[in-house]
């Protein structure tokens, strides 16, 4: 079966930014998906049904490849879908281009420092879900294994938030000085043209605080001191508005037997880089167990399975679903970022 043909679902939550960065790029290169809603909080029984314990959303599934992270599974999509006539690229199309595009998204995302941990420190202090002691304990165990991270509080948000502040005008400030300085519409210009994935990794964090009340004091970070940021997040919002099409819903059940049904997006997931040298010294082999999970975050939900490749810029781990007479699927992880460690999941960190 033609990857083309093969099931994407989309795991998240509404209101992720992260989620709605995908939502993004698949709608701009007209990819069709389904969509898969989770709770923002653990547990996720969906996922359990696939045999996963990572805890982040989003991730994504393209027949039984399972992608996890956004970095990822946007460079998957690249590689899988060419631009083509029914899917156009959106992608950077210079060295110099490319080059901007991968420096956005490692400053905005990349840990540790990222300026979206920033960004989540502009959470208003008075907000809803700081009032959810279900939320709080969650995410103070989502940033445990983070030495940056302080724990998610009201009192620690407002210390932290005129230091968050200033990082985010800092992006802003650079953006309208330098990207958009002299008029264009997007940041690699084409007036008119729609927005490309460059738009996408960097305006994800202002587009999304922006929507936050009570987030951008308008003296530090607004129109009036950043018209043209401003103006670009209002067109970029108002262009993906237009073709965003309504979420094609599944439920969890039915989604974990739409992946189990299908075929590999990759059938070759390729074998281990001898000449690495962390692969080499650790003495990893095809076929064994590891274990692996975020290292921004504290080790308790891991994924232990059969070791299938680790290459360059992603590790690939066998689990056995909890369905379907425990068929298989593939776990895919970038190597920044994630520790993988041999043995089972209770192995020694």
């Amino acid at each position: 079966m033609a990857v083309q043909d093969l099931p994407i679902v989309l795991y998240t939550y509404p209101g992720s930014p992260f989620g709605q960065r995908l939502v993004w790029y698949l709608n701009l290169r007209k990819i069709a998906f389904k969509t898969c809603l989770q709770p923002p909080i653990l547990p996720r029984r969906d996922l359990e049904l696939l045999g996963l314990n990572y805890r982040r959303i989003p991730l994504m599934a393209i027949g039984r490849d399972i992608y996890l992270d956004t970095r990822l599974v946007i460079a998957k999509l690249e590689t899988l879908y060419p631009a083509s006539a029914a899917h156009p690229g959106i992608s950077a199309t210079t060295g110099e281009q490319r080059a901007l595009e991968a420096l956005i998204s490692r400053v905005s995302i990349e840990f540790p420092g990222a300026l979206f941990g920033r960004g989540a420190q502009l959470m208003p202090p008075d907000s809803a879900f700081l009032r959810d002691p279900r939320f709080v304990k969650d995410r103070n165990q989502l940033v445990a294994g983070n030495p940056a991270a302080k724990a998610f509080t009201p009192e620690n948000l407002r210390a932290n938030r005129p230091a968050a502040l200033v990082e985010i005008a800092r992006l802003a400030e650079l953006l309208e000085t330098t990207l958009l300085a002299d008029g264009r519409d997007w940041v690699f210009g084409g007036s008119g043209a729609g927005p490309s994935l460059g738009d996408i990794e960097a305006v994800f964090i202002l587009h999304w605080l922006n929507s936050m009340k009570g987030a951008l004091p308008a003296d530090v970070i607004g129109p009036e001191v950043y018209p043209r940021v401003f103006a670009w997040i209002g067109r970029f919002d108002g262009h993906v508005r237009k073709i965003v099409a309504k979420p094609d819903v599944v439920k969890g059940e039915d989604a974990a037997k739409l992946i189990l049904g299908s075929g590999y997006a990759e059938e070759s997931a390729g074998g281990l880089l001898a000449s690495d040298p962390v692969i080499a010294a650790a003495g990893y082999k095809q076929g064994e167990v590891v274990t692996m999970w975020p290292l921004d975050q504290a080790p308790v939900n891991k994924d232990s399975g059969v070791l299938v490749a680790m290459g360059k810029e992603e590790v690939v781990i066998e689990i056995a679903s909890k369905i379907d007479g425990g068929k298989s699927v593939r776990v895919h992880a970038p190597r920044v970022g994630f520790k993988v460690v041999k043995g089972g999941a209770s192995a020694k960190i």
